[in-house]
């Protein structure tokens, strides 16, 4: 192991870093007396790799040496055999490498995918306790990660979602400069660039890909995902009923989802399995970020579990890859666009909203303080029983919960509509999402 280890280290010290696209999550800059883990925790293909380069360039602009810097990908084929007691070998190493650095204080280490590795918990204790560089580390657990710093690292890290590019990301990287103020030329730039990215999505490495390869691509995503990060890592039998559970999913996206329902309709086929089977299945897709979960809006615990949940995908692009009713594609798309956005706002819980009536509200999102925001989502409101549905539900959901402002959120039309004491704001998307004054 100290010879691939010797390997992988220089290595990454001999080549270039790869060209990045600028993401809008900060990394906060902690006081040289508070020594705590920046852990990022997403799907794979988010991207959580690329932050830590994007760290790590940061640094080296500011006059970092490289070999300072410390970065191992525990998804390295050649770490494949790596267990907890190789750990005090990369230290051994890389201090044999550059023992002038035994004694420096600004030293930097990544670690990729680090919980493929158990018990690396502890480790990384070890370092916060007893050494002085940096630490950063990737995951693509969020449950497994959560349940390792609840034990061993409680309040000795911070950790940070990384979803695929925001609608903010994307128009960087296609060239729009100013995200706030736009000329009408620049507008139709946006509203253009908006429309393919409800389609697309922000995977980094589909967004220049044609629509066949990029199909394809995000599919081998999800292929990838569904059996490293849940038929291996729990380690299932019934791979084909995971499999078509999880597409069951991905084609309902934005949707209720009603687990006995599905079970009957696979009983029915013949398939051996049980509810609290389909209810794990789905448990290990959250982990991995394949499906988001969004409950009920009630004050009731019992409500909250009878109720079934909305869930939703980690981005737009995979509705598009695995739709199979066009006519609610591009509905589907908003919807959890939209819902992608407010998880990145990071307030304290996502929720839906039934009121007594029986009318839906897409979000309640409630703050720390206690307050709620209620959020409608519809591509347009051209039609006059439409404008009525998605009306009806925000007036009575704002008179239940004592809201005077409330949003829809559209592909095109913007408007505000007072109805008596409340408002009701309508934009696109777009502005929505890049705060446009």
């Amino acid at each position: 192991m100290k010879d691939i280890l010797r390997d992988i280290i220089l290595e990454f010290h001999r080549s270039n870093l790869p060209p990045l696209i600028q993401r809008d999550i900060a990394i906060p800059q902690l006081p040289e007396d508070v020594k705590k883990a920046f852990v990022f925790i997403g799907m794979r293909r988010v991207g959580k790799t690329y932050l830590m380069y994007q760290d790590m360039v940061q640094k080296l602009k500011r006059g970092l040496h490289k070999e300072k810097i410390l970065y191992l990908n525990f998804e390295d084929d050649r770490l494949a055999r790596f267990s907890l007691d190789d750990f005090q070998t990369i230290l051994d190493v890389y201090f044999q490498l550059y023992p002038q650095l035994v004694d420096a204080n600004d030293l930097f280490f990544y670690f990729d995918e680090i919980q493929n590795v158990p018990g690396w918990e502890k480790f990384i204790r070890r370092l916060l306790d007893r050494e002085k560089m940096g630490i950063f580390l990737t995951g693509s657990s969020a449950k497994l990660l959560s349940k390792e710093i609840a034990t061993n690292l409680r309040g000795r890290c911070v950790e940070k979602e990384v979803f695929p590019l925001s609608l903010s990301e994307y128009l960087t990287h296609r060239g729009v400069k100013d995200l706030k103020r736009f000329s009408s030329k620049e507008k139709a730039v946006v509203r253009h660039h908006t429309d393919l990215y409800l389609k697309r999505g922000g995977f980094p490495e589909t967004l220049d890909l044609s629509d066949s390869l990029f199909f394809q691509i995000i599919q081998s995503y999800v292929n990838s995902c569904v059996f490293r990060d849940v038929i291996d890592r729990y380690q299932l039998s019934n791979t084909h009923i995971v499999k078509m559970f999880l597409i069951h999913c991905l084609q309902n996206t934005a949707s209720p989802l009603s687990v006995t329902k599905v079970y009957n309709t696979f009983k029915s086929r013949g398939e051996e399995l049980t509810r609290s089977l389909l209810y794990e299945y789905l448990d290990h897709f959250e982990d991995a970020y394949l499906i988001c979960n969004v409950p009920i809006f009630d004050f009731s615990t019992r409500k909250r579990q009878v109720n079934p949940s909305k869930i939703y995908c980690i981005d737009p692009g995979i509705i598009s890859s695995y739709s199979i009713k066009p006519a609610t594609e591009l509905s589907s798309c908003l919807e959890t666009a939209v819902y992608l956005q407010l998880r990145r706002m990071a307030p304290e819980h996502i929720f839906y909203h039934k009121t007594q009536s029986g009318r839906e509200v897409d979000f309640a999102v409630q703050y720390s303080k206690g307050n709620v925001d209620l959020f409608q989502v519809s591509v347009d409101l051209q039609d006059d029983e439409t404008r009525r549905r998605e009306f009806d539900a925000l007036i009575e959901a704002g008179a239940e919960l004592g809201r005077s402002d409330v949003y829809v959120i559209t592909q095109e039309l913007k408007e505000t509509v007072k109805c008596g004491a409340l408002t009701i704001h309508i934009m696109p998307y777009w502005e929505w999402t890049l705060g446009v004054v």
